[in-house]
């Protein structure tokens, strides 16, 4: 199974390569879709090897087994095998819709943004409460803050020039100066993408 990595300023595909341990050749099998190998951009998705970004040896975070983990993030990974996506034209997938059920926006759609819906689903599903709101930023009220992120923990992001903009997932490692978040509506689907640290708004955990 692959993940999402975004490009970021300054990247190539050699050092996306070093980045996740692979080669320039087995990158481009893994993304047929480029045709030109020295023209990529940012904020294009490609994918990565999975295994090595949730393989938290290499990554930065602490390697951990299921025994250990939040059980809202075993829900997140499930949902993540289940390769949970948005369906292209007018139709919805049931799935999505599910989600904003748990928050009080209740959409029943799946374009509207969902990612702090699926989050506000996991936790719900693994008997928590959540924020029930479909705003990202509703998380920075949730819990307590972690000054160092745990594994499975919520993750809330700076996104766009509006303060009431963000994004909200789960922190699934580090790779370099990149937060690995496994989220939802991230390139309309569930994945695990990288985001620049200084993006960072806060981790959070549940209260004791």
């Amino acid at each position: 199974m692959n993940s999402v990595y975004r490009v970021q300023p300054g990247d190539n595909l050699t050092k996306i390569a070093q980045k996740y341990g692979i080669s320039v050749p087995d990158l481009l099998k893994l993304n047929p879709q480029i045709d030109n190998p020295d023209i990529i951009a940012v904020s294009q998705p490609l994918n990565v090897p999975l295994a090595v970004v949730e393989g938290e040896q290499q990554s930065g975070a602490q390697s951990a087994s299921d025994e250990t983990l939040p059980p809202w993030y075993l829900i997140a990974r499930n949902e993540l095998e289940a390769g949970v996506k948005e369906v292209a034209g007018a139709l919805h997938n049931p799935r999505i819709v599910e989600y904003h059920q748990t928050t009080t926006l209740a959409a029943t759609d799946d374009e509207t943004s969902w990612c702090s819906s699926f989050v506000n689903w996991c936790v719900e599903n693994s008997g928590r409460t959540g924020t029930k709101s479909a705003a990202a930023r509703s998380w920075l009220n949730w819990g307590l803050s972690l000054t160092k992120p745990r594994l499975g923990c919520i993750v809330v992001l700076k996104r766009g020039q509006h303060p009431w903009q963000g994004h909200v997932g789960f922190y699934a490692g580090m790779s370099g100066s990149h937060i690995l978040v496994l989220g939802g509506n991230q390139g309309n689907e569930v994945n695990i993408s990288s985001y620049h640290s200084d993006r960072l708004l806060s981790y959070r955990w549940e209260s004791e």
